[in-house]
């Protein structure tokens, strides 16, 4: 799948929705009006695992979905049917009893489905268990049945998780004809899957869900305020996405241990400001300018603490996902500046693009290339998010060059740390040089790579068909 970010002709077969969705119907009698939407896969551009420490983060969609309907049943059971776009693979089906999905712990249900070779039940089970406790709907008398149809390849991430929760959430909603704000339903949407995700993916539920018709990037900001605004790109310029596998892939454990690195590092720096009689210490480590950093922070933060030291001082940390070990050791200073460098490099990067629409400014694409640039470098290096493979990639892109189409790129914090997000022109120059660049990285890792084309529109805009009019009652 290229990577043009126009709008993906990789769309799902109507014929086949209506296919699945009668038989699966046939089978399980729905009790009222199914419930049908699509949400697509997303493309972390810059910011990414920034979303928590207050950092903007800029996303894109990807042309790749999730198409799930959901109807009430007289049974008291959640029946999952899953199946893919092509049509190849047989249907996967995963029943169980709500009351006792309802009674079972996030954790235990992921290591149920997994036992049952049915990992890709999960998300579905989590949001419908998520919705029901904590989303403030009523429990029906009987059960649901999903109907999941993707497109999605078995190997790529573009926050399948959350993307497919997303689905799950909305069709609830719709279902239930129970209006929730945006932001409660991709909060509800993200929190369901966190068990899966071991960070916050709000960023992505919201992408999920809110991804412009028109094929903008968004920024999103969740602290201090919530903000959600279009980015759109300059005439023929796009993001395309490409996957590559990872020798050493970047474990969920790695991304928890280095949200909870930057929690710890916020404290530290909270207790340095009240130190220099700051009254109220920044909350985020996003709401710390570089320079003041530098001048007054760096020398003062130790670059490694361990959990033992940081427990003895500050206690357990609150609202992370994972608690900190005592006889770990924790990067605390290198985590810290990832964060806050980001958070400039992403406003920059933003500002650039604004200023290459309005201007039609090659120097200002190939400016923003370069923060992207700056930006892997700053996960490698002070994350541990990538790999080989993934460097290779992006030096790859590199050589290939501004002259030909190919601004920047960079690693993604999906995909196991084996995602890159590519900034280019959506003409056959860029797409050569992609090629070339995809196939040299292929050759040196012996990896298959895999690019995918963008954009498709978030669920909010997703206008289904009647069921009568798709299964032909």
């Amino acid at each position: 799948m290229d990577g043009d970010n126009l709008m993906s002709d990789q769309t799902q077969s109507t014929d086949r929705l209506a296919s699945l969705l009668k038989s699966a119907l046939a089978q399980r009698p729905a009790t009222g009006e199914p419930a049908i939407t699509k949400a697509p896969g997303v493309i972390d551009v810059m910011g990414g695992i920034g979303e928590d420490s207050g950092s903007l983060v800029i996303t894109s969609t990807a042309g790749v979905s999730f198409t799930v309907a959901l109807w009430a049943t007289a049974e008291p059971n959640l029946a999952v049917r899953f199946c893919s776009e092509g049509g190849e693979a047989t249907p996967r089906d995963f029943v169980l009893p709500l009351d006792g999905l309802l009674s079972t712990a996030p954790e235990a249900i992921i290591s149920d489905t997994q036992n049952a070779s049915a990992e890709w039940a999960a998300p579905v089970l989590l949001a419908i268990r998520h919705a029901i406790a904590h989303g403030g709907f009523a429990r029906p008398a009987g059960g649901f049945a999903a109907l999941v149809l993707t497109d999605f390849p078995p190997d790529a991430d573009l926050g399948r998780h959350a993307a497919l929760s997303t689905a799950v959430i909305d069709a609830f909603c719709r279902l239930l004809a129970a209006p929730h704000e945006r932001l409660e339903k991709a909060a509800l949407a993200a929190d369901a899957v966190l068990a899966l995700t071991g960070i916050p993916a709000q960023r992505i539920a919201l992408t999920a869900l809110a991804g412009p018709a028109d094929g903008s990037l968004l920024q999103i900001q969740f602290h201090p305020q919530p903000k959600l605004d279009p980015l759109p790109l300059p005439p023929c310029i796009a993001v395309a996405a490409a996957r590559t596998f990872l020798t050493r892939p970047t474990t969920p454990e790695r991304l928890i241990e280095t949200r909870a690195c930057t929690a710890m590092s916020q404290l530290l720096i909270a207790e340095l400001q009240r130190a220099d009689g700051v009254a109220t210490p920044a909350h985020r480590l996003a709401a710390i300018d570089p320079t003041e950093y530098v001048e007054r922070f760096r020398d003062r933060l130790p670059s490694k603490m361990t959990g033992r030291a940081f427990l003895e001082k500050f206690g357990e940390l609150r609202g992370v996902n994972g608690c900190v070990v005592p006889a770990d050791t924790y990067k605390v200073r290198s985590r810290a500046e990832h964060h806050i460098y980001e958070n400039r490099r992403v406003h920059d990067f933003a500002s650039l693009i604004t200023r290459a629409k309005r201007t039609n400014s090659s120097e200002a694409l190939a400016a923003a290339g370069g923060l992207m640039y700056a930006s892997h470098w700053s996960y490698s290096q002070r994350c541990g998010i990538g790999g080989v493979e993934t460097d290779r990639l992006v030096s790859a892109i590199r050589k290939q060059g501004a002259a030909v189409g190919l601004f920047g790129a960079k690693v993604t914090g999906g995909g196991h740390g084996g995602e890159v997000v590519v900034l280019k022109r959506a003409d056959d120059t860029a797409r050569s040089a992609l090629a070339t660049a995809v196939r040299e990285a292929q050759a040196a890792s012996n990896r298959t790579i895999h690019t995918f084309r963008g954009a498709l529109p978030g669920a909010e805009f997703f206008n289904p068909a009647p069921t009568a009019a798709l299964v032909g009652a």
